[in-house]
């Protein structure tokens, strides 16, 4: 009761918002205005989102001209939320509960959390040309995140880190922003806020609109044939090991830039390259040129991807869409039919429907797969040499302060996900979504002799969790580049561990409003996700270094174990049963789970 009643004072005190539209690609109008799309009453939409206020008004518009009934009450309705107000305050609260049993020892455990956010939002717009969208809020809980969320499924708010603590609550700020200029064909939005890239909303391989936001700048020029976009984005740096080592720091910058082209009103075909960088800044990187010839001007250090995406549309309301996201590419084993070899690349296929005159708004199919190693990236303590720490800011990898910035998913998965959404009247809207995920944790399948390497490494020095903090590399401080782990360099990789997590969701969350009054407009909320997991502790690390006292002194040649006068040939036999242990723990300690999550929660909007 203490918690609840100390997070009722500070409710009090705040006022709670929603995030608006140009400030929030997660919003449901970009749902909308896909499917919107898609049936032909607007045209094509900006490959990258969030979009300006201005131009969210003009598509509104036109779909409430539309002649279906249906999609333009809804555009209307939409259209009194996002700019009825340009200044709305209001409070949201939430009651989350996860009931989690344990199949493999017959536990059960219950983690609650109840949360509430604070603040002022709204979208203005000061003339044809120039609007700006804000999202000033406060957010609180009681329980980390981490805690009480579903495997795989990023953080909606924006407050991660730095929080200011009252009893059992921490709060963070959740401020977002978005200033636009130009034209609704040519504009440029700077701001901070989450960003969005291809048809899979939520769910994109460079581009994720779910995860963490950033500061950054929007360039879109679009033409009947065509249409150019960028981003520019300045991130947080997390280290090599953000586990044990959970420091941030700046001066590391994403570049994204796509150009689309339609050959007819069914085929849309999509060129991307992305970039990450640091600690020194390139502005090349800002220009509308192709990244790998700029890249190899600084030596080709940089952490360079591309991708192609398709769009095919063959009856009005339907998209089937592929996109595939390339990281690395052994050119020379791929043309000799030798695809056991070092393929880092994202694939993602899919439908998207959006039916015509149906309650169901939006259908939604695809699968997705992360190969071993996509987005991972190791980061040299200088560059002159090839020693790797665990405490050594990562400028390379594909995170944003430790959070992925494409797929939700770890190098070495996959997913298929369904969703449906339905919604008889605009003030009610449900939603029911489903993942079947696979994940291996590529440590699993290391030869003996990487192994090895791992567990006579320091403590902390690096990560054997299988996710995209766990790089190619091991550390050689007496060369200017570090050697290959040789199952990661040399191999695909692909599910070929024993143990694989399964996990599969079944989720279903609703939203009511109720009518609005003169005070304002109350939503309820509830959603319910079922989850099964196979094999929890997967990401888990394998092996752990610093766990043998051993030593070598390279003037004399000599090595020492236990304090005591060894040999490299014992030192390396003992570190073998002591990684045939470890991973034999690691097995041991696999679980089967069920969990529950449940959520009841309110909006209330003046």
């Amino acid at each position: 009761m203490k918690k609840f009643f100390t997070l009722a004072i500070v409710l009090c005190f705040v006022c709670a918002v929603s995030a608006q539209v140009s400030t929030d690609p997660t919003d449901r109008f970009y749902k909308e205005a896909q499917g919107w799309q898609l049936k032909g009453y607007i045209e094509n939409l900006p490959q990258i989102r969030p979009y300006p206020a201005n131009l969210i008004k003009e598509i509104l518009e036109k779909v409430i001209d539309c002649p279906n009934k249906r999609d333009a009450e809804a555009a209307l309705y939409e259209y009194e939320r996002i700019f009825g107000k340009t200044k709305n305050l209001y409070v949201t609260g939430a009651y989350e509960k996860k009931f989690s049993e344990n199949l493999t020892d017959k536990t059960d455990k219950s983690t609650k959390n109840v949360k509430g956010e604070g603040g002022i939002a709204g979208e203005v717009s000061f003339n044809r040309l120039v609007s700006f969208g804000y999202d000033f809020a406060m957010y609180a809980e009681v329980t980390k995140y981490s805690d009480i969320a579903p495997y795989y499924v990023n953080k909606s708010e924006d407050s991660i880190f730095d929080p200011a603590s009252v009893g059992p609550i921490d709060m963070f700020l959740d401020w977002n922003t978005n200033l636009a200029f130009g034209t609704n064909e040519y504009y440029a939005v700077c701001g901070l806020s989450k960003t969005g890239y291809g048809p899979f909303l939520s769910d994109g391989l460079a581009l994720n609109d779910s995860t963490y936001h950033s500061a950054n700048l929007l360039l879109n020029v679009q033409r009947k044939k065509w249409s150019y976009a960028s981003s520019f984005e300045i991130l947080g740096a997390s280290t090599n090991n953000p586990d044990a080592y959970g420091d941030l720091a700046s001066g590391k910058y994403l570049s994204f830039h796509s150009i689309k082209y339609s050959f007819n009103k069914y085929i849309d075909v999509s060129y991307y390259e992305n970039i990450i960088f640091g600690p020194t800044f390139n502005p090349a990187y800002l220009f509308p040129v192709p990244y790998m010839p700029v890249q190899n001007i600084g030596g080709a250090n940089d952490n360079l991807q591309m991708g192609l995406l398709f769009d095919i549309k063959p009856v009005a309301g339907f998209d089937w869409a592929t996109d595939i996201f390339v990281d690395d590419f052994a050119v020379n084993d791929v043309v000799k039919l030798n695809f056991d070899s070092k393929i880092r690349l994202g694939g993602q296929t899919g439908f998207i429907y959006a039916p015509s005159t149906s309650a169901c708004s939006r259908l939604a199919l695809n699968y997705q797969m992360v190969l071993p190693y996509v987005y991972a990236h190791w980061e040299y303590c200088t560059t002159d040499s090839g020693e790797i720490k665990g405490s050594t800011t990562n400028y390379q990898n594909y995170t944003n302060s430790g959070i992925n910035i494409g797929s939700v998913l770890d190098p070495n998965s996959d997913k298929v996900s369904f969703s449906a959404s339905f919604s008889p009247k605009p003030s009610v809207r449900i939603n029911f979504n489903t993942n079947f995920i696979r994940h291996c944790n590529s440590a699993e399948a290391f030869d003996s002799d990487d192994a090895v390497i791992y567990v006579l490494a320091d403590k902390n020095q690096y990560l054997t969790d299988g996710s995209s903090s766990m790089h190619q590399m091991f550390s050689d401080p007496d060369d200017t580049a570090g050697t290959h782990v040789d199952q990661a360099w040399n191999n695909l990789g692909f599910m070929t561990s024993d143990h694989k997590m399964g996990v599969l969701q079944a989720a279903v969350n609703t939203e009511l409003d109720l009518p609005r009054t003169k005070h304002g407009m109350l939503t309820l909320l509830f959603g319910y996700t079922f989850e099964y997991v196979k094999n929890a502790g997967v990401t888990r690390n394998v092996y752990t270094g610093g766990t043998i006292n051993w030593s070598y002194d390279s003037d004399t040649d000599k090595y020492k174990l236990d304090g005591h006068d060894s040999t490299k040939e014992d030192v390396y036999e003992k570190a073998k049963e002591v990684a045939a242990q470890q991973k034999a723990d690691w097995v041991s300690a696999l679980t089967d789970r069920v969990n529950h999550y449940i959520s009841i929660g309110f909006k209330y909007v003046y």
